[in-house]
């Protein structure tokens, strides 16, 4: 198994301001606590993919309009909480659409951050390195951007911002043996994560 849980769990904790959800149990519960108390009742059924999920997600959210800086290799910090969980299916997604974990860890070499994929990748202690707005601005998808921008009322910089923040430490979470993860497992595990969000605005 990965850390990609754990990453998901912070990341939601935090998005509900540290609020504990005794009566629930294991990643499920909690993406149901936060998913529930930050969607409301406002999510879309008719409408499937990331625009649901993230129209459920956000829906009764206030605007964030800053996503704060990491402090330290197990957290964020900020009023960007929100916004740092909404961008987590984007970036899922994307690794996806790169053909699963190697194939992102591949794409981002290629736009030259060999030294940061490689400190995202090993097991030492410390702060992951940060990667430049700049260029995740080239790896995402505008208009995918664009469209969680709209959700959460933000700024498009700031939705670069927060996956920026947050692009790190998924890969970081989905390596946790470094070079001899076992990508397909990794790969199984962003699919279960996705399901799970996506399976809450189904129901």
């Amino acid at each position: 198994m990965t850390n990609l849980s754990n990453i998901v769990e912070m990341l939601a904790k935090q998005a509900l301001g540290g609020q504990q959800q005794p009566q629930q149990n294991g990643l499920g519960g909690i993406l149901g606590g936060v998913l529930g108390q930050l969607g409301g009742q406002q999510s879309n059924t008719t409408q499937g993919g990331l625009g649901a999920i993230l129209g459920g997600l956000l829906g009764g959210t206030q605007p964030q309009t800053q996503a704060q800086p990491r402090t330290s290799n197990s957290g964020f910090s900020g009023g960007g909480k929100t916004l740092l969980i909404a961008v987590l299916p984007l970036v899922l997604a994307w690794i996806q659409k790169q053909g699963g974990l190697q194939g992102a860890l591949d794409k981002l070499r290629g736009q030259g951050l060999n030294s940061q994929v490689d400190d995202w990748v090993s097991t030492g202690e410390g702060a992951n390195a940060q990667v430049d707005q700049n260029t995740v601005q080239q790896l995402f998808n505008d208009q995918d951007v664009e469209e969680v921008a709209q959700q959460a009322h933000s700024d498009k910089k700031d939705v670069y911002g927060a996956i920026s923040q947050v692009l790190p430490e998924i890969i970081d979470s989905l390596t946790p043996q470094g070079e001899k993860t076992n990508k397909q497992e990794a790969n199984d595990d962003i699919q279960q994560v996705l399901s799970l969000v996506s399976g809450f605005f189904k129901r």
